[in-house]
């Protein structure tokens, strides 16, 4: 009875596994086209797709790597293709890009999206609306914005450290974060900031940064000629330098909604960091007040809160922040041992950082645009207030009285305390 039952459930068991699906919907890696970074752009009412698609042999190990090219004076080269087409949207030319590919096109693993200045200008409805509706594609793919066109940037970006722009934008991600100028937004936060408080977001700019790339001695240069050969007039030849196209983060765009309003140089755009609390690590640059020269500052921790007062029925609003730092350089012989020196410095940090602040509110306030998220903090303070207020939120944010209140503590000054100095004679 026992054998009967153990056989009884054995057939049940192969029985069951005969009718268990199998990999229906499996995908051979060698079979899809990896696309690292996308870039959209608007052509005359056309929607334009670029793909910056990673070489085979930069998985398996077959290339050079990020810098490519097999000696030490080529140029550094991606390991990556890029493929572009356009369409009356952006789907269409998304399907007119995969007939140029042998493989199947797959976004899952896409770092980064460039969103060109005209698109942008349009608004980034579109955009948000293709990448969020497709299931491959990850909310926390970054989201980066270029003056003209972003296919440029995709296209004639060259890098050199990394494989990929894509693993570029990664890298940019990790440290800007600790020069004080912010961070690159994932499409995730875009979508957050456009679909609460005052519908507003800032996206930083991405833009190409040549740099000179010298050849090695005796190596041939872009013309053929090496540095021993000489021109008609017997003089040995200089060789000239290539231009290597970098990358890098220069300001950022202010939206209003879903559209492009204005913009924010690099200091403005660490004055919106501060109030928004974004700021991990910075540098500031002071002055001696002797001589005028320079002194570095390193902020090594920034709180910032934002609060609503009514004042004689008139609504203000007043921005906190708390700074603490050490001073890292000095490039002269003034003693900040001293409390009193110390205290200077404090108040020549506070200064700068509230120029700096000033400066980016003024920006957005030009603008129209609330990227400081006031509207969210009077939402959390008075709702009932923000329901009345939202209808015309964008006026009343360009007339809103802001006070900022910046408390510095400066806390070490290094390992050395009074400053080095000469032996005198």
């Amino acid at each position: 009875m026992r054998r009967l039952h153990a056989l009884f459930h054995s057939l049940s068991i192969i029985i069951l596994l005969l009718f268990l699906p199998g990999c229906w919907d499996r995908r051979e890696i060698n079979e899809l086209a990896f696309i690292s970074s996308l870039a959209f752009d608007l052509e005359n009412d056309e929607c334009i797709v670029t793909a910056e698609i990673i070489r085979p042999a930069a998985v398996t190990g077959g290339g050079e790597g990020g810098g490519g090219g097999g000696t030490a004076a080529a140029l550094p080269q991606r390991n990556a293709i890029i493929a572009i087409d356009r369409g009356n949207t952006l789907y269409a030319a998304g399907r007119k890009l995969a007939l140029r590919l042998p493989r199947r096109a797959y976004v899952a693993h896409t770092t980064g999206v460039l969103v060109g200045e005209d698109l942008a200008r349009q608004g980034l409805k579109e955009v948000l609306d293709f990448l969020d509706r497709q299931q491959e594609f990850r909310r926390s793919t970054f989201i980066l914005l270029t003056r003209g066109p972003a296919k440029e940037v995709l296209i004639r970006a060259q890098g050199g450290l990394e494989a990929t722009l894509g693993r570029e934008i990664a890298g940019l991600d990790k440290w800007v974060r600790v020069s004080g100028y912010g961070f690159i937004p994932s499409i995730h936060d875009v979508l957050v900031d456009l679909s609460t408080g005052a519908a507003a977001t800032a996206i930083p700019v991405l833009e190409l940064s040549p740099q000179p790339f010298p050849p090695v001695i005796g190596a041939p240069t872009s013309r053929g000629a090496t540095s021993r050969e000489s021109n008609k007039q017997g003089a040995p030849r200089t060789p000239e330098p290539e231009i290597v196209r970098t990358v890098r983060l220069n300001g950022t765009g202010l939206f209003h909604h879903d559209k492009l309003v204005g913009w924010l140089d690099e200091r403005q755009t660490r004055g919106l960091a501060w109030v928004r609390n974004q700021v991990n690590r910075a540098i500031l640059e002071l002055q001696c007040p002797e001589d005028k020269k320079r002194i570095s500052v390193e902020i090594t921790e920034a709180r910032s809160k934002t609060k609503f007062q009514d004042r004689n029925s008139q609504l203000q609003s007043i921005i906190n922040l708390k700074v603490e730092g050490n001073l890292l350089e000095q490039q002269c012989f003034h003693d900040y041992t001293s409390e009193e020196a110390i205290k200077s410095l404090e108040s020549q940090m506070a200064i700068v950082i509230t120029e700096e602040i000033n400066s980016a509110i003024a920006q957005a306030k030009k603008a129209g645009t609330d990227v400081f998220d006031f509207g969210g903090a009077l939402y959390r303070k008075n709702p009932k207030l923000w329901k009345q207020i939202q209808p015309h939120w964008e006026e009343e944010f360009k007339k809103l009285p802001i006070t900022i209140q910046v408390e510095v503590k400066l806390r070490r000054t290094g390992l050395t305390g009074r400053p080095w100095q000469p032996k005198a004679h």
